[in-house]
């Protein structure tokens, strides 16, 4: 027998040993043809990477509206070396020849499309459904915000305007088309970036603009709740749509402890549920995306706090968290080499963002796309009668 005989048998014989006497009996068969017989031309896939194995490269972006893409811009922002991600904002105004001139141009340049889509915060979905979108129920420590806002009667329900989470089975299927209808016609993507895959703010009532992660936190329901697993089911559908492309979920992070006095209204969030459903839901995800992006907009959210030390330091303790909080919470560690950090480029200046760069940097992230413009994140209470929703 040769020695590649020999040294396939070894292997098998190994395999035997090894208790895998199935595998073994094949390779032998396949060794009395490859030794004796024609070769043969059988192979064995590799198994597919997870997650947490996909070898990433370190990413740097901005995030820009289509209407001031043009050659000048595209020049500047690779000069920089930023990959740019196209925002899909104007389905509301109809304008889709200025989103798909503004991808012909990038892909010009020599790169490839890159889109960013809201998804929870949809107006659209919001005025045409509004049984679709979450409420306000359990803790009332909302009304802080919205003092003049009528107390509910018994057959009525607080909405969210205008949040519409996929934590609805109904908005995840509109979602879900909604997409598709933005992405028909435009050159393929090399990443869709997805955000607010959560809910709205103040999930449990309590008013704080990180608490996202319930779209009824009461026993009033207006539509088909659709499970923890709706994030990952929804990155898969969208990576459906687009199979070339990778879909990046964006996500946010929860409390914190020293928020019960301030923008926790009072309420025991960071020990109660929040955290539990929130890693729940991000253990999913964890499951189907290997890059994630974080929304870091310190400013907008209330963070530019003196408890985090250096300017900007929230954005590294918010990175921070994804190690952290999951674990204590029956959740999994997302390391910060798979995080994207989503940094606020408005109403900031250069030295700002000079220092967001850097704390995500010293948190390890992956990379940082900066954006350009307001992602928008407010909401206001709607008080609707039941009997005027449909289900």
């Amino acid at each position: 027998m040769s020695v590649k005989c020999n040294r396939r048998w070894e292997r098998n014989r190994f395999c035997v040993h090894r208790g895998q006497i199935g595998w073994a009996f094949s390779a032998i068969c396949l060794l009395a043809i490859g030794c004796f017989g024609e070769r043969s031309s059988t192979t064995i896939s590799a198994p597919k990477p997870t997650p947490a194995q996909t070898v990433l490269e370190p990413y740097q972006g901005i995030l820009v509206r289509s209407q001031i893409v043009n050659e000048t811009s595209l020049r500047d922002w690779q000069k920089r070396r930023l990959t740019v991600v196209l925002a899909l904002l104007d389905e509301d105004t109809g304008d889709s020849a200025t989103i798909r001139a503004a991808a012909e141009k990038i892909k010009l340049s020599g790169q490839e499309p890159e889109y960013w889509i809201e998804i929870a915060r949809c107006e659209k979905l919001a005025t045409e459904h509004p049984e679709w979108m979450c409420s306000l129920q359990g803790h009332d420590e909302w009304r802080r915000l919205s003092p003049d806002s009528p107390a509910p009667e018994k057959d009525s329900i607080v909405k969210t305007y205008p949040w519409v989470p996929i934590l609805y089975k109904e908005a995840f299927v509109a979602h879900r088309d909604r997409v598709a209808e933005l992405l028909r016609d435009l050159p393929a993507a090399k990443r869709i970036w997805l955000n607010d895959l959560q809910s709205g703010p103040s999930a449990c009532g309590c008013g704080h603009p990180l608490c996202r992660w319930a779209a009824d936190y009461g026993p009033l329901k207006t539509a088909t709740e659709s499970g923890d697993d709706a994030a990952a089911r929804f990155v898969g559908s969208i990576r459906e749509l687009a199979p070339q492309a990778e879909v990046i979920p964006i996500w946010t992070t929860e409390c914190e402890e020293a928020d019960k006095h301030g923008a926790c209204g009072g309420v025991g969030c960071f020990d109660g549920i929040c955290w539990r459903a929130y890693a729940k839901q991000l253990r999913n995800v964890d499951q189907v995306a290997p890059r994630i992006g974080v929304q870091c907009y310190y400013k907008a959210f209330d963070r530019d706090l003196a408890r985090y030390g250096e300017p900007a330091g929230w954005i590294k303790f918010a990175l921070q968290t994804f190690q952290d909080m999951p674990p204590k919470r029956d959740g999994v560690a997302i390391p910060a080499n798979r995080l994207v950090a989503v940094l606020q480029g408005w109403d900031v200046t250069a030295a700002d963002e000079k220092s967001q760069i850097a704390q995500a940097q010293q948190a390890g992230a992956n990379g940082y796309l900066v954006a350009t413009f307001p992602i928008e994140q407010s909401w206001k209470p709607q008080t609707w009668k039941l009997s005027e929703l449909k289900r």
